[in-house]
């Protein structure tokens, strides 16, 4: 049985990572353009690692935004709902992502019917 509200929220959950991880990126340019300006954040840590770290986040996030528009569409699929479900949900659970997580729940309860 194929999961059509499951994808749909596993999509969502794809497209607001992507935005997010967009969004971080441009914080991330920000912070490295200005760490030449001043050498430290709170007289602790050099700007230039928390820029390197945002861009680390970044990447995490783009692939993990990938990865679930791949689980949106295997969800939509009779034989690959179960894989795409838990694809779905152990995305949700590493990025913390509410909506990958239901459409996750959603994609394995429905997978697992005949």
């Amino acid at each position: 049985m194929k999961s059509e509200v499951g994808s749909i929220f596993t999509l969502i959950g794809g497209i607001l990572t992507l935005i997010g991880a967009v969004v971080l990126v441009f914080i991330g340019i920000i912070i490295l353009s200005l760490s030449s300006l001043g050498d430290k954040i709170g007289g602790e840590l050099p700007t230039y690692v928390v820029g390197w770290v945002l861009i680390a986040v970044f990447v995490l996030l783009v692939v993990a935004g990938i990865l679930k528009l791949y689980a949106s569409k295997l969800m939509k699929d009779k034989k690959t709902t179960l894989k795409g479900g838990i694809l779905a949900l152990i995305l949700g659970i590493v990025v913390s992502d509410l909506f990958s997580l239901i459409g996750g729940i959603v994609g394995i309860v429905q997978g697992s019917r005949k």
